[in-house]
Parts: structure tokens; C-alpha cells; sequence
């Protein structure tokens, strides 16, 4: 086995346990937190982990059998899921209505998810083989979009006016 290789079924085996603990994390919250929005996007964070995990894995398996990356191996297609997840979440919420629990929670989250963000994107800078490079950056895309749900949430829990204001900035008509 090449150095190379060796590095790469090592960053697999890590982000299998990055995700693991990401999940976990996910559970662990959505049962602590007060409230039932903060609790319905943590849920399904927790479940978005599950075919993260199962991806890394197969891709490990298959790697220890042949060292070729296939276009299978590449395809990252997570499971369709409800694309409002965050507006209905809020649609739960009173506005401002976070708790100091739940608000730590989201920030916690958010970290966690930069530096997924992160970890993927610079695996993807280190390999040369394209398929891997194209797996990691969806990888890495699809985490900026966990990052970004968990963003839009704390922001419309921490401060809802300027949330509202951001959000509409396209609907103001400058008077």
C-alpha cells in the first residue's frame, strides 16, 4: 500500500468517526433542547449523518479491495430531504423564543460543521485522483448546507428582527 493510499483509508476511517460523533452529538441534543424547531433540525442532522457514515464506509471497503476510485464510489446523493426543513422549523417558534440551551447547541453545531466544511474541503485539495476530489467537494457542500440551516436558525432564534430584515432586504423598496 502507498503512502498516499494509507493517507487516504486514514482520512476515510476519520471522517467515519467525525460523522459518528456528529450524529451522536445530534441525538444527544435534539433530546435536551426546549425548543421543538432547534429539536426537529437536529433530528434531521442526525439522520443527513447516516448516509455520510454508510458512504465513507462502502468507499473505505471498496478502496481495501482495489485502490481505483470508480464513478459509483464518487456519486454523492444523500436522500432527498424536506428542502424548507429550517423555515418550518421556525414556523414552530416564537420569534426570539431560544433558549440558552438550545442557542449552545446551534453554535455547537455550527462549529462542528466548519470544521467538516473544512476537513473535506482540504482532503479534496490533497487528492489528485478526480472522482475522490469531486466526492469530498460534495461532501463539503453538503455540510455548508448543514453549516447554513443550523446558521439560519440561531440567527432567527438569537435575534429575529434582523433576521426578518436580511430576509426581506430584497423586498425593501427604499422608503
Amino acid at each position: 500500500m502507498t503512502k498516499v493510499h494509507e493517507y487516504l483509508m486514514q482520512a476515510l476511517k476519520d471522517a467515519v468517526q467525525m460523522e459518528v460523533e456528529g450524529r451522536q452529538f445530534y441525538l444527544e441534543a435534539a433530546k435536551k433542547v426546549k425548543s421543538e424547531g432547534v429539536r426537529e433540525i437536529m433530528n434531521y442532522l442526525a439522520e443527513s449523518e447516516i448516509y455520510h457514515i454508510q458512504k465513507f464506509n462502502e468507499i473505505y471497503h471498496s478502496l481495501e479491495k482495489d485502490p481505483a476510485w470508480t464513478e459509483s464510489m464518487a456519486a454523492f446523493q444523500p436522500p432527498k430531504h424536506e428542502p424548507y426543513v429550517c423555515v418550518m422549523a421556525m414556523a414552530k417558534e416564537n420569534q426570539g423564543a431560544g433558549g440558552k440551551d438550545d442557542l449552545q447547541a446551534l453554535r455547537t453545531g455550527i462549529r462542528m460543521e466548519e470544521c467538516s466544511i473544512d476537513y473535506y474541503t482540504k482532503l479534496a485539495k490533497e487528492v489528485v485522483n478526480p472522482l475522490a476530489r469531486r466526492f469530498f467537494m460534495s461532501v463539503a457542500h453538503e455540510e455548508r448546507a448543514h453549516y447554513l440551516t443550523l446558521l439560519d436558525m440561531h440567527n432567527y432564534l438569537s435575534d429575529p428582527a434582523d433576521w426578518f430584515y436580511v430576509k426581506q432586504m430584497g423586498h425593501v423598496d427604499g422608503q
